[in-house]
């Protein structure tokens, strides 16, 4: 079922939100800000402060670790959940930024540790839900040039971390569909008109972020911010539906 922005956003009412990210992370929470302008059910947007109790709706945000240092942000997200915010909110995520996956990564030991960082979150928090997010990716830019130099043997370095950051995005869909995911990398590299954004190699067809959501080839412009940030109200307010009427449910047995 399809809801409006006013709507997605009501859901939110009683919702408190934290939200682990770097760079793309404030750029979709700006995004957040400009959207949400006018609406009857705007998220108050709140800079994470150690030892100050979050109010009854809000959308918490920090940046955590050190980017090219993914576990760094594994962790301290871990430490701010534990330390501060334990029993005191409804929905956690934590988002990687592009530059912490790049074509030496080897992604297939990154997300087991994603994996199991998240899983003991979740034993030990059990009244939070954690949503997953699809690692942002980099725009692939196209032309002759470029395909010269790769006729020449010379590698395509966004291309080769792409792909790395595609397989990580493949894993998060099938291991954490049942949980909640929000699909970045899937709304950055859909066009307005529906075109997905993408680039071939090696017999195989990897996602890329559309140019025209960028303005330097990762972090999200005007444009770019807006379609994130309305996936995320989407998908965060989907998890906030699950969870009330969860609630109602055993409220009525």
């Amino acid at each position: 079922m399809s809801f409006t922005l006013d709507a997605d956003l009501a859901a939110l009412a009683n919702c408190r939100i934290f939200f682990g990210h770097q760079s793309v992370g404030s750029n979709i929470l700006a995004g957040l800000a400009d959207l949400q302008k006018g609406s009857a059910h705007p998220v108050a947007i709140l800079e994470h402060r150690a030892g100050t109790r979050p109010p009854q709706a809000c959308l918490l945000h920090a940046t955590v670790g050190r980017n090219e240092q993914p576990l760094t942000k594994c962790e301290e997200f871990r430490r701010i959940i534990d330390e501060d915010l334990a029993g005191l909110i409804d929905v956690a995520l934590l988002k990687f930024c592009y530059i912490d996956i790049n074509e030496h990564t080897d992604v297939d030991a990154l997300f087991a540790q994603y994996t199991s960082a998240m899983d003991d979150l979740a034993r030990r928090h059990p009244g939070t839900a954690f949503v997953h997010v699809t690692a942002p990716l980099r725009h692939t830019p196209g032309g002759l040039g470029v395909l010269a130099r790769e006729r020449l043997g010379r590698p395509n370095r966004v291309k080769l971390a792409n792909m790395k950051r595609n397989r990580f995005n493949d894993l998060m869909r099938r291991a954490r569909a049942s949980t909640g995911v929000f699909d970045l990398a899937a709304i950055q590299s859909l066009h307005a008109d529906g075109r997905r954004e993408s680039f071939r190699k090696d017999g195989a067809t990897y996602q890329s972020l559309v140019g025209a959501y960028t303005d330097d080839g990762g972090h999200l412009n005007a444009a770019g911010r807006l379609v994130a940030a309305r996936e995320m109200v989407r998908c965060l307010a989907g998890v906030a539906r699950e969870r009330q009427a969860a609630a109602a449910g055993a409220a009525g047995r």
